[in-house]
């Protein structure tokens, strides 16, 4: 489900004879509405190197927020044990630096200690399943210290280790959420750690990637809008230009601490102007400035729109920390953290977006604010929330302008892990002819006789007989059917079943997420659909371009249908000049080589983004085979059928 990156560096550690291959690994967050771009050193962000989601949101949109960010821990170490004579050390993922270049990997004072991500679900559908230890439907687990010091500035390591989990739910309002939690291990063998604080610092900018022609998108730096929430411990930021094309707003909250709550520590937000040069007096800019900007109790105001005077990046932190709290005979109280002994601290980004269908409708701002409302919820429930049942495996079948839904029976004997019973009500179908993540229209909803909702019945989905189709070795068993018609064939479509349960008396109603099992589809043709099963061609003529075209003239491209299930594609010329072979198999084709249809450098979900097609059609994307744009003219086209030898010719007009 999630694009991933691998960077490998050769970095000089001290003590080794030669350079030590390390490997850096980059994952997209895409279990809901929010796209993070992370790393397995702890740098967050795509540092805008690229248009890919760096804090996407909604994901899909192309409105992004971040630029970089990372946590700082900050603590006070000494070489006796004895805090008097301690020193004053930071580690961090990322300082102020310069947006655009691709050098993340090589931004964090961390060390990854895994070239692996883990990855685990609750999902019963997920192959990372994993009931036992799993916290969400799609927990991302990593692992980096800051032992060995990379080259660049001279650094001294605080000796920590840091295990850090990014937890998602897809349904409502957890769509609009990432949880992070942070467990903090003194690493040194025998030596302590004295009042430990740690934060997540961010540089926050939000814009609307697709109005911009060249990249990294300047303008939105002067555009910046933050504000602080002292009673929900939430930083939020905004583009507040009228004409930004980015409605939504994006931030973190600090959610806790723990084993001690954080009632109990003091909570620090500072900001200050962007300044990789550190010249600034307001810019910490060494290890004692940066602990000292963790520790200070300070909350910066942010009245007002600090844009264009300044350009803010922000810290939000908490402590000390630590397993347990001594005096010094001056009577001062430290908090200590033994080796081998965790402290957490748990963040969360949300998201918000202009709400007017809510009950009671809210703004972007205010929406953030209520999301936040619910990370909060989570974290005190210890991440133990209330869960919809899974949404089912789901098989579309493509057609002439219909699609065809198989889903399985799983979500009916779900265990609600709060309440201890099957509490599964019904199914929901959802089609979307707009995106990914935009644009879901409810098509149907059926549920059981039990006289809650509208009692419906399943029986009105459940096939006569259940679709049993092996797969990888497994047979999978789909006993519902719904068939959606009146569609375009051509045209790209998403659809989606999803779960939901009967709710209780503190709970209403929860539904699983669209993203859980959603498929984009294609309708087309299939052999016996076509007259005297011949090939046909659509749009022909093919006028410039069709209407399901992208404005790119790279993403342009036409159909055959109704095609042999393996046969080779040959188009010519009037001339008889071979233009273009395509070779086509039905059971494997995805139109994976065609930039309109499918984009592999899409990194929310590059295997979702094959379309399912009907197994008879094919895309050509008006290309040569030596990758030049067709003129315009009449072509000739031959099918021949790899399984009989038989051929099939025909014409077709392009006009430009």
């Amino acid at each position: 489900m999630i694009r991933g990156w691998v960077f490998v560096l050769l970095l000089a550690v001290p003590g080794f004879a030669a350079a030590e291959e390390v490997t850096i690994t980059g994952r997209v967050t895409s279990a809901n509405a929010m796209g993070l771009t992370f790393y397995n050193n702890g740098f967050l962000g795509s540092n805008l190197a690229s248009r890919d989601p760096s804090l996407e949101y909604p994901l899909g949109t192309e409105e992004d927020h971040l630029i970089r960010g990372g946590i700082w821990v900050g603590g006070l170490f000494s070489d006796s044990a004895d805090v008097a004579t301690a020193d004053t050390l930071c580690s961090t993922a990322t300082i102020d630096g310069y947006f655009g270049s691709s050098g993340t990997e090589a931004e964090s004072e961390y060390y990854p200690a895994s070239s692996t991500i883990r990855e685990l679900s609750i999902l019963p559908s997920s192959r990372f399943y994993d009931p036992g230890h799993a916290k969400s439907e799609q927990d991302l687990i990593c692992e980096y210290y800051d032992t060995h010091t990379p080259a660049g500035p001279q650094h001294r390591p605080l000796h920590v280790r840091i295990q850090q989990e990014i937890l998602q739910f897809s349904f409502e309002p957890f769509d609009a959420i990432l949880l992070l939690n942070f467990s903090i291990i003194n690493d040194h063998p025998t030596l302590p750690i004295f009042d430990l604080y740690a934060g997540i610092y961010s540089e926050l900018a939000s814009g609307w990637k697709d109005g911009h022609d060249e990249w990294p998108p300047t303008g939105w730096f002067r555009r910046k809008d933050i504000a602080y929430v002292d009673s929900l411990r939430l930083l939020s930021e905004h583009n507040f230009s009228p004409d930004s094309n980015c409605p939504s707003w994006a931030g973190y909250l600090l959610l806790g601490t723990r084993p001690q709550p954080i009632a109990e520590k003091r909570v620090s937000f500072n900001w200050w102007n962007w300044d990789p040069s550190g010249a600034q007096p307001e810019t910490p800019a060494d290890d004692r400035e940066r602990y000292l900007a963790l520790a200070n109790g300070s909350i910066d105001p942010t009245f007002g729109v600090e844009a264009p005077n300044n350009d803010p990046v922000t810290l939000l932190s908490v402590g000390p920390l630590g397993t347990a709290s001594f005096q010094t005979p001056d009577g001062a109280t430290h908090w200590i953290l033994e080796p081998q002994d965790t402290v957490v601290v748990s963040f969360a980004f949300v998201g918000g977006i202009p709400s007017p269908d809510a009950d009671p409708p809210r703004t972007a701002e205010q929406d953030i604010a209520y999301n936040a409302t619910w990370a909060q919820t989570a974290f005190d429930l210890n991440f133990n929330i209330p869960v919809p049942p899974p949404s089912p495996r789901l098989r579309v079948e493509s057609g002439h302008e219909r699609l065809t839904l198989w889903w399985g029976d799983l979500p009916l004997g779900f265990i609600d892990p709060k309440s201890h019973t099957t509490d599964f009500e019904g199914f929901r179908v959802y089609l979307s002819e707009a995106g990914k993540t935009e644009g879901f229209r409810l098509l149907a909803e059926y549920d059981q006789r039990d006289s809650l909702f509208f009692d419906t019945s399943l029986d009105a989905v459940t096939a006569p007989e259940p679709l049993v189709v092996v797969q990888n070795g497994d047979t999978l068993r789909y006993p519902f059917r719904y068939e959606i018609a009146g569609l375009r064939d051509g045209f790209k479509y998403w659809t989606s079943v999803t779960s939901f349960d009967r709710g209780s008396n503190d709970i209403a109603s929860l539904e699983s997420g669209i993203p859980q099992n959603r498929v984009f589809t294609i309708p087309g043709a299939q052999r016996d659909e076509v007259p005297e099963r011949k090939v046909v061609v659509f749009p022909n003529p093919y006028r410039g371009d069709a209407a399901w075209d992208e404005t790119l003239l790279r993403d342009r491209y036409l159909w055959f249908a109704g095609l042999p299930r393996r046969c080779t594609i040959r188009i010519f010329d009037l001339a008889g000049d071979l233009i273009r072979t395509l070779e086509f198999d039905g059971d494997h084709y995805g139109a994976t080589d065609v930039r309109g249809i499918y984009d592999p450098d899409d990194v929310w979900n590059p295997a979702g983004d094959v379309p399912v097609l009907s197994g008879h059609m094919a895309a050509w994307d008006l290309t040569t085979r030596k990758d030049q744009a067709v003129a315009g003219g009449l072509y000739v086209y031959s099918v021949e059928d790899r399984d009989t030898g038989g051929v099939e010719r025909g014409t077709f007009l392009i006009l430009k």
